[in-house]
């Protein structure tokens, strides 16, 4: 999830209540947030690439109180070197903890909704889970959150009764959303699934990602041991199943020979949920197949077709422009 969404779900937990339970708490609401997306400078002083560790141990299990007390400490820090004025909301470690972890845990779970998925469990397990309810930028999170925040602000700075209303409403909204997207991925799913068996096909993973804007609609991508093919779904034509499919090739011998060479490619591996191997204008990449269906579109520029070819989701297997 992009990190003005992020920012908006600490805001929005803020004016529901959270920001009153101790001085900064407002702060402690929009740092932890964000805090797990610190993981993107790690390639800087670790030797880690961060395909595999962006949306992984720092968005896990383990680091969630670690990154709650993080923030406390430096608000701590903070309340230090600047008291409050006198009948200033006291700052109060405890509930102020309790406030920073809540916030924290709106980001896996954020994350967790979209198909890019978060390996929750590591460094102890990297299985990768994912909720593909969500689209990864979401304008109906938006439209709720940045009027209810900005509605109860108002109404707080105007000295309302019941000031978060606003907020709380738009939080009860966004969940019940949250629900019905959940529920319509796992149901197409579901239907996908059986609808592959009858066929004759037993689907080891079958997707269904939700696109930029008709969050009612999905695209069904399916996998078996050695094949790939997609589908689609709205309410108009139901759910449709393309009779075609493709070969993995994950036994591919230059997929062998650059996972000895590359640590990238091994990287890749880890993180990739779906991982193909392809063939674009004679050349070799390993991809994900929840991202590369958009990029060899034909409909799609040369220009950008071109861009894409250099985005991290085509990896090349040959020498050219790879590294370990």
């Amino acid at each position: 999830m992009d990190n003005i969404t992020h920012t908006l779900a600490g805001a929005l937990i803020g004016q529901m209540g959270l920001k009153r339970r101790s001085r900064f708490g407002m702060a402690a609401c929009l740092l932890g947030a964000n805090a797990p997306d610190i993981d993107v400078f790690a390639p800087l002083f670790m030797r880690v690439d961060g395909i595999q560790f962006h949306r992984g141990p720092i968005h896990g299990i383990f680091a969630w109180p670690v990154l709650a007390a993080g923030i406390v400490a430096i608000l701590w820090i903070l309340d230090r070197l600047r008291p409050g004025r006198e009948g200033a909301q006291p700052f109060r470690a405890g509930p102020l903890f309790v406030v920073a972890l809540l916030a924290v845990l709106t980001h896996p779970f954020l994350d967790w909704l979209t198909t890019y998925a978060i390996s929750i469990f590591s460094p102890a397990n990297w299985r990768w889970y994912s909720g593909n309810a969500i689209f990864i930028i979401d304008w109906v999170y938006w439209l709720l959150m940045i009027p209810a925040i900005i509605w109860s602000g108002i109404r707080e700075r105007r000295g309302y009764a019941h000031a978060d209303r606003p907020a709380q409403i738009a939080g009860l909204i966004m969940v019940a959303y949250i629900a019905f997207n959940l529920g319509e991925s796992a149901r197409v799913e579901a239907g996908a699934e059986r609808m592959l068996r009858a066929r004759g096909i037993e689907a080891t993973l079958v997707v269904a990602s939700p696109p930029p804007f008709a969050f009612w609609e999905r695209t069904v991508l399916w996998r078996s041991a050695d094949r790939y093919g997609s589908g689609t779904y709205d309410f108009v034509k139901g759910l449709l199943i393309d009779p075609a499919s493709e070969p993995l090739r994950l036994d591919d011998p230059e997929l062998v020979a650059a996972k000895e060479q590359s640590r990238h490619v091994r990287s890749f591996l880890v993180w990739s949920r779906m991982p193909i191997v392809v063939s674009v204008d004679g050349r070799t990449y390993l991809s994900d197949q929840r991202f590369y269906g958009p990029l060899r579109a034909r409909g799609v520029p040369e220009g950008i077709r071109a861009f894409f070819r250099r985005h991290a989701f085509l990896v090349p297997l040959d020498n050219r422009g790879s590294s370990s």
